[in-house]
């Protein structure tokens, strides 16, 4: 059987890492904020070709596909079960799944953003 200390140890890095999973996924939400008003502010200009507002429309749909998956990932899920290493070491992987979606989501986004400029 494992000592209580490595358990506790293995536990508070566990820990350590969601906190900083949960850190990018609020970056990763500000710069979706900004990006969907930029998108915003574009698609109003009436100085668009119907294939840039179609590009811009593509690249809007996938950053709020992105914000999805990042709410999800910013909940407060170490509450359930504090402590607990084998919650803590889902929660971790669970978030590190959702914030790569989130990145590929931000990157179809980023490419059709870039066929509308």
């Amino acid at each position: 059987m494992r000592d209580a200390t490595y358990e506790d140890l293995l536990i508070k890095n566990l820990s350590k890492r969601i906190k900083e999973l949960g850190e990018k996924a609020t970056q990763i939400l500000i710069f979706l904020s900004f990006a969907l008003v930029v998108v915003a502010t574009l698609g109003s200009n009436n100085v668009l070709e119907l294939s840039q507002k179609h590009a811009l429309t593509s690249a809007m749909r996938w950053w709020v596909a992105a914000v999805f998956f990042v709410l999800v990932a910013i909940l407060p899920l170490k509450e359930f079960r504090e402590n607990n290493r084998r919650w803590y070491q889902i929660i971790r992987w669970s978030k590190v799944v959702i914030l790569w979606l989130t990145l590929v989501c931000i990157f179809c986004g980023a490419v059709h953003f870039t066929h509308a400029i």
